[in-house]
């Protein structure tokens, strides 16, 4: 995995001087280093108005009941692309900008997603443990204590709030003499 990693990286900056290069004969190299810096601030505008979009769309689905998987993902990729917009370079500015495209920023969020809870220690990191997950090893009745309805009829049975109460009037001249 490492030397995967390794060739990732290598293969990338290849292509990062590869495209400065290429960029940098055909417009000179100030208009090129300028061209990094105008990049980043797209991309930083880029996201903060598309994120505004998805958070409207996250705060639908929520009043509305649904699981907001697709804003989740969606924002996801948008965060992914932004970081991608903030490093210099015009390659990872292409892959950045391929991630505000809606539809394909949907797919890729979903696949990180995906892939981000099949990983044990993420589910563990993030605290969602084995909720929504049947383990082999686990009996019904363990999984069934991370289901909403399980903690819904401990709060409704079990929950007893002890205190005093005492009631005020809201105008002056509804207080008792």
């Amino acid at each position: 995995m490492g030397l995967l990693i390794l060739t990732l990286i290598i293969l990338w900056g290849w292509a990062e001087v590869t495209a400065f290069i290429i960029i940098g004969g055909e417009i000179g190299g100030l208009l090129t280093f300028i061209g990094v810096f105008l990049t980043a601030v797209v991309g930083l505008w880029l996201l903060r108005r598309q994120a505004a979009n998805v958070m409207a769309n996250l705060r639908h689905q929520v009043t509305l009941g649904e699981a907001p998987l697709a804003a989740v993902a969606e924002s996801v990729s948008l965060l992914i692309g932004g970081i991608l917009m903030l490093i210099p370079g015009y390659v990872t500015d292409g892959v950045g900008l391929l991630l505000f495209v809606p539809g394909l920023r949907r797919i890729v969020g979903l696949a990180i997603m995906s892939r981000l809870l099949k990983n044990a220690r993420f589910r563990t990191f993030a605290g969602t443990g084995t909720a929504g997950f049947h383990n082999a090893g686990q009996s019904a009745a363990d999984n069934n204590r991370h289901s909403p309805e399980w903690s819904r009829q401990q709060r409704d049975d079990f929950t007893i709030i002890e205190g005093e109460v005492e009631e005020k009037a809201d105008y002056p001249s509804q207080r008792l003499k």
